[in-house]
């Protein structure tokens, strides 16, 4: 049994071995001029200017060094199939603008920001859509 947990994750770490090395703030990024980002593959991943500033315009100007890119879209065998984790404060309010906009949110959950929140499917294609390059797929066990 334990070779097959070995198995898995292996696997997982192959999955993700385009995730960055390190993440940068939002901060960091805007003052680049190319903004990128190593991955632990060696490659680099570069940053849409128009999706930072997209993303500096939801985010209050003091919490520019605090949010980490890219935003992680967690897919893990534990959870229900088609669905996705959104870890962290600032990260669940962006998706949430981004979903819903500035308007009261039609999501049940959506009352008061969580540290994560839960998307399926079909909010993962609007999500993509206007995040292409400043969101990363992360699967985990």
């Amino acid at each position: 049994m334990d070779g097959d947990k070995d198995i898995s994750i292996r696997f997982i770490q192959i999955l993700n071995r385009s995730l960055p090395a390190k993440k940068k703030t939002l901060k960091e990024l805007l003052l680049e001029d190319k903004p990128s980002i190593k991955n632990r593959d060696g490659s680099t991943h570069l940053f849409d200017r128009k999706e930072l500033e997209k993303l500096a315009a939801m985010v209050p100007e003091q919490e520019r060094g605090r949010l980490r890119l890219p935003l992680y879209l967690e897919m893990s065998a534990s959870m229900e199939r088609g669905s996705i984790k959104i870890s962290g404060r600032l990260e669940c309010m962006i998706i949430k603008k981004i979903l819903y906009g500035d308007e009261p949110s039609k999501d049940k959950y959506a009352e008061d920001i969580k540290d994560y929140m839960i998307i399926y499917y079909p909010h993962l294609l609007k999500i993509r859509k206007e995040l292409e390059t400043t969101t990363q797929f992360m699967f985990t066990i």
